[in-house]
């Protein structure tokens, strides 16, 4: 079989997953769920030294095992490719971090690759994310950072997403080449207005009006940077959400004035009010940004409202082992 037809069993192989699972197109997929609906032991492993995740495959037992002292992304990915080996019923598989990262030769590899990309970043996916933002999702015309927030919000690196929009003919060769040799932790600088993220492994998602009443999925220590309309003239100011200090912690509220960046505050010159909360904890939670006006203006300015859905993997409180969700299983086993 060539190299074409192996990729294009594995993008079959990744739909059907997809549509099985009723996932939203554009929306982050929950890859570890994936893998314990289908009754695969998943299991979390800080020590696994130079292997980036491990798939098993002994008579009817399955089971993948993830190397957890990586960022969340690249274990999100992994995770992909192992369930990946599963669903083209390879045998069992110990990856490195080149089979994961690097393009693939060996065939069980490049399906197991191909399969990752396809299901985390599906062509409608991808053109779900071009046209939220306003590209023309046939010949969008991108920078690093349209790049880097479509990565952001798909939960993937942003190599990934730049090899996976260059392998569906979204940017060229020479686009790939150069977005390869930016630093997505300077990205995230310039979307948090210069400021370095608390955590430099997580994510930024920038959010607009255009994002209003959308749930947005995140990790734990992702950031969110809202951005709020003000007129300085009008007296138009924003209450913030009650969730901050509870799900949310306030790390930056900062003016971006229209004036090309140079800081300077002319009269009755629109701003953006950058607004950015970092997750701390696991829950879904409804943050609403609030416009208050002077008593002579009108009172009803629509609000901004986001519900935030924040996630961690399933692991226990020792760091390592089988996903919580799988103990109980796990006991009944032991038990029987």
């Amino acid at each position: 079989m060539n190299r074409r037809s192996l990729e294009r069993e594995a993008v079959l192989a990744a739909e059907y997953v997809l549509a099985e699972s009723d996932i939203t197109p554009g929306d982050r997929v929950p890859v570890f769920d994936l893998i314990e609906n289908r009754g695969i032991w998943l299991s979390f492993e800080p020590e696994l030294d130079r292997l980036l995740g491990v798939y098993q495959r002994i008579g009817d037992v399955t089971g993948i095992a993830i190397n957890t002292a990586r960022p969340v992304a690249l274990q999100r990915f992994t995770a992909a490719h192992e369930l990946g080996h599963h669903e083209l019923g390879h045998g069992s598989h110990l990856d490195a971090e080149a089979t994961i990262t690097e393009s693939a030769h060996d065939p069980k590899e490049i399906q197991a690759q191909t399969f990752a990309a396809s299901l985390l970043m599906s062509e409608l996916a991808i053109e779900t994310r071009l046209e939220h933002r306003g590209h023309d999702p046939d010949r969008p015309n991108l920078s690093a950072i349209d790049v880097y927030l479509i990565a952001a919000e798909l939960g993937v690196s942003y190599q990934a997403a730049v090899t996976q929009l260059r392998v569906l003919h979204k940017i060229s060769f020479a686009q790939a080449r150069e977005f390869a040799k930016e630093s997505p932790l300077r990205l995230k600088q310039v979307l948090l207005g210069g400021r370095r993220p608390d955590n430099p492994r997580a994510s930024v998602v920038q959010l607009t009006f255009a994002d209003n009443r959308r749930e947005i999925v995140l990790d734990v220590d992702d950031e969110i940077d809202v951005a709020l309309p003000e007129m300085p003239a009008s007296g138009c100011e924003w209450t913030l959400p009650s969730a901050i200090g509870e799900s949310f912690v306030l790390t930056n509220d900062r003016s971006e004035t229209t004036d090309g960046g140079t800081g300077e505050m002319l009269f009755g010159r629109a701003r953006a009010r950058h607004v950015t909360l970092r997750a701390h904890t696991a829950g879904r939670t409804r943050l609403d940004f609030r416009p208050v006006q002077p008593a002579s203006e009108s009172q009803d300015a629509a609000p901004l409202t986001i519900y935030a859905v924040t996630r961690t993997a399933p692991v226990s409180e020792e760091g390592r082992g089988i996903s919580v969700n799988q103990h109980d299983q796990l006991l009944e086993r032991a038990s029987a």
